[in-house]
């Protein structure tokens, strides 16, 4: 139960330790380190004083460090329980000159950003799963029926896209160029030495590949319907779209109890003032601002259409926390292909290796917004800002919050 409570005053200056430094935007940080503690956490540990999560001592930190700099939203989900202090952000979604004016906060939706791939891993592992095909199974059996992929395309397995091992080369905003990614040239040091690079093609891939492996094993079953459907049209990116945004929806949101789960959707979708359920013109979504005061004008929140495996789900923080909790909770997911999402970092960005155990995150920067999600274990947060001024995308700076959020029993 989402527990209100009032601002208080500010706990202070915050970070009695420093981590090293590290430049985050758009980059990859495979592992690092949390080395650093309190004064207060050290002496509780020499002492042998247990300690225990204080949420609402994170979301205090989560607050002093945005108010007065971003509009933004963040929910905080400990075992399950959903916490955040009172509408769980501050400044705007939309500003006042705009029009539609709306405070930002914790159910207010924005972007997500190239956070959406997170979902895209989830999903494709649960479609996996259901047809009894491992992590290697070759993607090139699963692409529309006039494709001819190279011979290293043919090499690609699940584990690589999902893990950004490949070295596929992306054309940026050319959908027509999609198909050379996968009968092309491929980066040779990259895919040679399977190095991880973020590269949003292969989960705009994934997008595509996801409707394929339905149709494809359906098919096998003696039911070609959708295979038909699929290939009824070359290149047909529109239907792609449709068919992997439902799988989503009924493979992911609906298990995880998300509400509206089966409307959810990657452009701006009804809410409060602007309207209950169904979409929104994109001039009235949550606006992306080069800073929080001033007279700038936001950026309009686009369609998402044929590469949304890859980036623009539409969601609140509060929803985003809650369907992270539900997996953590292996009730999305079964526990071993949780296991392998962390030990692969497929969906993931990176690993950090704190005091408190591992912790795993997915982060996205764009359209003047920043947002990042960070699996702690017991405890998950997401943190949406509509400014790039945060500087929430670098992981470290929340996990440090997190590591000084513990207080004795």
């Amino acid at each position: 139960m989402t527990q209100h409570f009032l601002k208080s005053i500010s706990l202070g200056i915050f970070a009695a330790a420093v981590l090293f430094t590290t430049s985050c935007k758009e980059e990859l940080i495979p592992t690092e380190e949390l080395s650093a503690q309190t004064e207060a956490e050290n002496r509780n540990a020499k002492l042998g004083i247990p300690t225990k999560f204080d949420a609402n001592e994170f979301a205090t930190k989560i607050e002093n460090l945005l108010e007065g700099e971003v509009g933004f939203g963040y929910a905080v989900y400990n075992n399950g329980e959903e916490f955040y202090r009172a509408n769980g952000g501050d400044g705007f979604a939309r500003k006042h000159f705009e029009g539609s004016f709306q405070l930002h906060g914790a159910i207010v939706k924005q972007e997500v950003l190239t956070t959406t791939q997170y979902v895209t891993a989830i999903a494709t592992l649960k479609i996996l799963k259901k047809y009894n095909l491992p992590v290697t199974t070759k993607v090139w059996n699963y692409l529309p029926k006039n494709w001819v992929p190279s011979s290293q395309f043919k090499e690609l397995d699940f584990e690589r896209l999902l893990a950004h091992r490949t070295g596929l080369i992306y054309y940026p905003n050319h959908w027509d160029k999609v198909k050379l990614t996968v009968e092309g040239p491929v980066n040779e040091s990259i895919f040679n030495a399977k190095t991880k690079q973020n590269n949003n093609i292969n989960y705009l891939l994934l997008g595509i590949i996801l409707p394929y492996v339905e149709a494809t094993e359906l098919k096998k079953q003696g039911n070609a319907a959708k295979w038909n459907e699929l290939n009824a049209t070359a290149e047909n990116f529109t239907l792609y779209g449709e068919h992997y945004r439902n799988i989503v929806r009924t493979n992911v949101f609906v298990p995880a109890g998300l509400d509206h789960a089966t409307v959810i959707d990657w452009q701006a979708w009804g809410q409060n003032p602007w309207g209950q359920m169904g979409p929104i013109s994109a001039s009235l979504s949550t606006q992306g601002y080069p800073t929080r005061n001033g007279d700038e004008p936001g950026i309009d929140k686009t369609i998402v259409r044929w590469d949304c495996g890859a980036t623009g789900l539409y969601l609140s923080a509060s929803q985003f926390g809650k369907l992270a909790s539900k997996v953590a909770k292996n009730e999305v997911l079964p526990i071993t292909e949780l296991n392998l999402m962390k030990s692969k970092l497929l969906g993931f960005d990176g690993k950090l290796t704190g005091t408190k155990g591992n912790y795993f995150y997915k982060s996205g920067v764009g359209y003047n917004c920043e947002t990042i999600f960070i699996d702690f274990g017991p405890v998950q947060v997401a943190v949406f800002a509509n400014s790039p001024q945060s500087d929430i995308s670098d992981p470290t700076v929340i996990a440090l919050m997190y590591e000084n959020s513990f207080v004795p029993l």
